[in-house]
């Protein structure tokens, strides 16, 4: 297991890989889906994309409610950028990919108990 910690571009490149035409979110909601987003999006069209995602009807409810806590802290990130609290900022885009794996996880049923005997 890798111990190197994430750069907040690379943060945001992962959050993107979801959104895009080939990216898990993408693939579970087409074909009426949200569509993918740019691979230069700004986090706002992120956060606003994972909310959409979240409300495609396409997710059981532990991975739509993980993608709206993902879409609020990306929005979050958003009203830090320039507001000189890096910290902060990364923060909140780790926070967003956090859930974002949780609501993969959920969706994949890696959260799923094992079944017992």
């Amino acid at each position: 297991m890798s111990t190197a910690r994430l750069s907040a571009s690379e943060i945001v490149n992962e959050l993107l890989s979801a959104l895009a035409d080939d990216g898990w979110l993408r693939t579970s909601t087409a074909p009426v889906g949200p569509v993918p987003v740019a691979t230069d999006a700004v986090l706002g069209d992120i956060a606003r994309a994972l909310r959409a995602h979240s409300r495609a009807g396409a997710f059981p409810s532990a991975s739509a409610s993980e993608l709206d806590r993902a879409a609020d802290a990306a929005a979050r990130a958003q009203d830090l950028e320039g507001a000189g609290d890096p910290v902060a900022l990364y923060g909140e885009l780790g926070v967003s990919l956090a859930y974002l794996i949780q609501a993969h996880r959920a969706y994949t049923g890696l959260d799923s108990p094992e079944p017992t005997s």
